[in-house]
């Protein structure tokens, strides 16, 4: 924990394109390809759905190519490989285009971890850091706001600090499946925003949006017959939900 707590505190400012392999940081995505990666909705071999290339950004393309306004479909991409204990960086930024049946919507995305289960499935079972334009101050149904907990799954369980149902460090500790935050402040759409999770197994993930730490959890655990045990990895996966955007600069270091 002391070690994982260092390193927080070392690369919480860390640009991500000061990263080198001398931090012990590795590229979960070359820039080129998306191996490594699947989507929940693939086809078939070379296929990832609404996950493509953009060479000359080296970047992840969400929906590129298709037309503002028209009908898509939600989608995951995820790791082939499972992971416990690491930080996670990467970079990502808004488009332009929304897409049906969600285009007069706030622009929604979201970083997954401990991904488990049903791999085919829009969701699948994890915990999501959020992405999100929704200003942290609005509240609603419709608030997608980076750095808001939700827990994909009714037989996943994990504890944040809260209060008056918003994530307060300084709150108690106690049972939640969402949890929105007032922290962090997303820079504007067209331009790139940092975010990081650092993940301590079952024990604690703390989210990070562009340097400052906006939300902690704590004892992550997932049902099996009827007994709680401790959820302590799982894949990383990336959101499509009808929100143009681009992802990149996507680095790991196992702790």
């Amino acid at each position: 924990m002391k070690q994982i707590l260092l390193i927080t505190a070392l690369f919480c400012g860390a640009g991500l394109n000061t990263l080198s392999a001398d931090d012990g940081f590795k590229p979960l995505f070359d820039g080129k390809t998306l191996k490594g990666w699947k989507s929940a909705h693939s086809k078939g071999e070379g296929d990832w759905g609404p996950f493509r290339i953009d060479p000359e950004q080296k970047a992840i393309h969400v929906y590129k190519g298709d037309k503002a306004g028209s009908k898509q479909s939600s989608d995951c991409l995820y790791t082939e490989k499972a992971y416990s204990k690491y930080i996670l960086k990467l970079e990502y930024k808004w488009l332009d285009k929304r897409f049906a049946p969600r285009e007069d919507h706030d622009r929604d995305a979201g970083l997954l971890f401990h991904v488990h289960g049903d791999l085919t499935k829009v969701w699948p079972l994890s915990l999501e850091m959020q992405i999100g334009e929704t200003p942290a101050e609005r509240m609603g149904k419709k608030r997608y706001h980076t750095g808001d907990l939700f827990v994909l799954g009714k037989n996943l369980r994990c504890k944040t600090n809260k209060t008056k149902n918003i994530y307060d460090p300084k709150g108690p500790l106690v049972p939640t499946r969402s949890c929105p935050t007032i922290l962090g402040v997303e820079k504007p759409k067209g331009e790139w925003n940092e975010m990081q999770i650092v993940v301590d197994g079952a024990k604690k993930a703390t989210f990070i949006l562009n340097g400052k730490v906006v939300h902690e959890i704590r004892d992550m655990a997932r049902e099996v017959d009827g007994k709680m045990i401790p959820l302590d990895k799982g894949r990383i996966a990336l959101q499509a939900e009808w929100a143009e955007l681009m992802y990149r600069n996507i680095v790991i270091k196992e702790l």
